[in-house]
């Protein structure tokens, strides 16, 4: 790792994603304190906001309620306080809601990321979407959350190091889902990347969730990804 400042226990976000209580509780546990926080999404739906409480009470790590909010100011910002009512500390907006929705949600006190291209659309889909190259649709989108206030950016590893060049995104985090080890499947990911291109691109934090939770032993799974982030 070469990045100033920044220990590997930082970086790791675990995405707990279709994972039911007892196998999250599991993951957590497993990994201690040695990520920056958690996500979940399906579970604030099945479970209600009682989860983020719960969650926390195994993990001192943050809770990322990722609701990717996309809707009226004030609606967005009703459902940004339940998150933090609940317990949360980070939530998630969609940057093509334009200025006004994504500053009413960081009115909230909240951390707000704001998600630009799915990762899970390739080159040829987010052409069709948003009729220029990801690259441009992620700088463009980007621009517009720097100015409502947001704290971070969710990109693809392949788009990372051109936001993180831009000196106008200066003090932005960027969180890169579709991060992999070298050799894994891709799966639902189309714009991907290993964890530690996607770091030295300028990722702050990288989003993993299966590597991690359909490890046989997610520490050790964790571990690897630490060791490949720690490579000169």
């Amino acid at each position: 790792m070469d990045r100033p400042g920044q220990k590997v226990e930082s970086i790791v976000i675990p995405a707990l994603d279709g994972l039911d209580v007892d196998k999250a509780e599991k993951i957590l546990k497993a990994v201690k304190s040695k990520i920056y926080a958690f996500k979940i999404h399906d579970l604030w739906d099945n479970r209600g906001p009682g989860i983020v409480a719960y969650l926390k009470t195994i993990s001192e790590a943050k809770a990322w309620v990722d609701l990717k909010l996309n809707d009226i100011p004030q609606t967005v910002k009703n459902r940004a306080l339940a998150v933090k009512n609940a317990g949360g500390d980070i939530i998630t907006v969609m940057a093509n809601g334009e200025i006004e929705m994504m500053m009413a949600a960081v009115e909230t006190g909240l951390e707000v990321y704001a998600v630009t291209v799915l990762t899970s659309l390739s080159e040829e889909q987010a052409q069709l979407i948003y009729g220029q190259p990801a690259k441009a649709a992620v700088l463009h989108l980007a621009r517009l959350a720097k100015l409502a206030g947001v704290h971070g950016i969710v990109c693809s590893p392949q788009e990372v190091a051109v936001l993180a060049s831009r000196p106008e995104l200066k003090g932005l985090k960027f969180i890169t889902p579709g991060v992999r080890s070298p050799g894994a499947d891709e799966q639902d990911q189309k714009r991907v990347g290993t964890h530690l291109a996607t770091f030295r691109g300028g990722a702050n934090h990288l989003v993993v969730g299966r590597e991690i939770t359909t490890a046989a032993d997610p520490a050790v799974a964790l571990e690897n990804i630490f060791f490949q982030l720690m490579a000169t």
